[in-house]
């Protein structure tokens, strides 16, 4: 077979380094082209949209119609403002858009990878660890420690931390099911 891509193509000198590179742009810059219910269709290149950055709070969506790419705000956005969507998925937990952020090479700094908030704690689930209350484990400025915005019952960092890496465990085996 290679001599028959030899004398086919005599003249190309392949570079691998280059072929790599070039592949390795496609995949940060490709998108996953939906129908309406989110069914993956196929891989799209449109260098238009590939320059919009990524945020987890973003103020647009990327949707298809065909073959053909929108970008919709998600709010009334002023001409100054810069146009974000996200790559990943937004409801997961800090720690696991992290990780699904890098194959993009680059560590996010939108305002919810930045600061812990409220919003995050009881996105990323931190449930107080007395059975009988139904409050949510929020960020202890300068304690280093969860308190439970209901009951008062703190856990230190290394504890939520031990939840934390648990739950993305059981969200990685659950993934891999699907």
């Amino acid at each position: 077979m290679a001599n028959l891509v030899q004398l086919i193509l005599p003249s190309i000198e392949l570079d691998l380094k280059e072929i790599a590179h070039t592949f390795s742009k496609f995949a940060c810059n490709a998108h996953t082209i939906c129908d309406p219910e989110l069914r993956p269709l196929g891989t799209g290149l449109f260098p238009a949209i590939s320059i919009i950055n990524h945020s987890c709070v973003p103020n647009a969506v990327l949707l298809f119609e065909g073959r053909t790419a929108y970008v919709r705000a998600l709010q009334p956005l002023s001409s100054n403002t810069e146009v974000s969507i996200s790559y990943i998925e937004t409801a997961a937990t800090t720690l696991k858009r992290h990780n699904d952020l890098k194959q993009y090479f680059f560590t996010c700094t939108c305002p919810r990878c930045i600061k812990d908030s409220e919003e995050d704690a009881l996105l990323e689930g931190y449930r107080c660890k007395d059975q009988k209350c139904d409050g949510f484990l929020l960020p202890d400025s300068g304690k280093k420690a969860y308190t439970c915005q209901k009951c008062s019952i703190s856990r230190d960092e290394e504890e939520v931390k031990k939840v934390s890496s648990e739950i993305l465990l059981l969200s990685d085996k659950a993934s891999s099911f699907l």
